[in-house]
């Protein structure tokens, strides 16, 4: 008899501590997840408390509420049985937006325990953090500040000068009114680096792909952890805030509809949010594997890769390439982007080959 979940993931354990958190400051009217408090600086609620053992029990993903023989006939029937409360809901009893809980359960599959998170806590410590797309560099620090650190502590950008300790100095890319880092905000950002290095208390540094420090300080800074790619085992974790009024779904029922995980780890915004506004978890799960299909390329066009060459024309085709893609997963907005090429020459020199090598690198039409 299939077990009705399937959540062994080492970090599943820790993902619940934290989304248990960001349900209790969702819940909270008094305090504000998306505020900072002074502009850069970002702490959690002053006080936490811990879950009882009944709800500990109820959390945990092997538990249901139905019973087996109950749930065999609804998964035949394609039904999701364990996302059901005893109303036959399967609405989750707050709307949290999923952006978030992406989020925290990626940031909290990066550290796979608390312990490990603490450990970037000690005096001195330095963690790079990268891998997180542009747009979504706010709400990394933000879910770090709220959710990971403990309720003493404090992040900012800027360490006060007469606070000792409880300080994690958070760094990141920034740069009012635009999703892409500019030369400027990367620049700005490698100032902030050096100062954050003369000071005793930890330093945590988030970058995304884009941002290239360096390698004179890419030297003394230790190698970077990447943010978790989104795999199948954290798409069901989602789902099950989304779609579930009990926190869980039926991963025997799902995870078979779900793309693959080297599928799942280019999945971008947009598509995630349109899957999402399925009905239910296996809805999302086929829509998912819709959009994440790879298209048909009939005309075999080459990419910029199989071309080759490093003439300034292939350069900044490149460059196109990047800002598209960068499109394309929801991390910048078209009118940020450079989305036009003039090429000209002689007829044969190259201008169409190059122009579909393009559009076939990007994956645009």
């Amino acid at each position: 008899m299939p077990k009705p979940t399937n959540m062994n993931a080492s970090w599943a354990p820790f993902a619940r501590t934290i989304l248990r958190r960001l349900h209790a400051v969702e819940d909270d009217s008094s305090f504000d997840l998306d505020i900072d408090m002074d502009g850069d600086t970002i702490a959690p609620r002053s006080k936490r408390t811990p879950p009882g053992v009944i709800e500990l029990l109820d959390a945990m993903d092997s538990t249901q509420k139905h019973d087996l023989h109950d749930l065999d006939a609804m998964r035949a029937a394609g039904v999701d049985g364990v996302s059901l409360d005893d109303r036959g809901s399967d609405r989750p009893p707050h709307t949290i937006a999923a952006g978030k809980i992406l989020m925290a359960l990626r940031l909290a599959a990066t550290f796979i325990r608390e312990e490990h998170f603490l450990q970037a806590l000690e005096p001195r410590a330095v963690t790079v953090l990268e891998g997180i797309g542009s747009a979504q560099l706010s709400g990394a620090a933000t879910s770090i500040g709220r959710l990971f650190l403990p309720t003493d502590w404090t992040s900012h950008a800027r360490a006060p000068r007469h606070k000792e300790s409880g300080v994690l100095q958070l760094l990141r890319p920034t740069e009012s009114g635009s999703k892409k880092i500019s030369e400027h905000a990367v620049a700005k950002i490698e100032s902030e680096i050096l100062t954050a290095l003369t000071l005793p208390h930890p330093l945590m540094i988030l970058l995304p792909e884009t941002a290239l420090l360096p390698p004179e300080l890419r030297r003394v800074l230790p190698p970077a952890k990447r943010l978790a790619p989104i795999d199948r085992d954290l798409m069901l974790k989602l789902l099950g805030q989304t779609h579930s009024s009990t926190g869980k779904i039926d991963a025997a029922l799902v995870r078979p509809l779900l793309p693959d995980d080297e599928a799942l780890a280019t999945l971008d915004m947009p598509s995630l949010m349109s899957a999402l506004r399925e009905p239910d978890a296996s809805a999302a799960a086929r829509k998912l594997t819709a959009l994440l299909a790879p298209t048909a390329n009939t005309s075999s066009d080459m990419t910029l890769e199989e071309i080759g060459g490093d003439t300034p024309a292939h350069q900044v085709a490149r460059d196109l390439v990047t800002d598209l893609v960068a499109w394309r997963r929801g991390e910048a907005q078209w009118t940020e982007l450079s989305a036009s090429l003039l090429l000209e020459g002689e007829p044969g020199s190259g201008k169409t080959l190059l122009a579909r090598a393009i559009a076939a690198s990007a994956g645009v039409p």
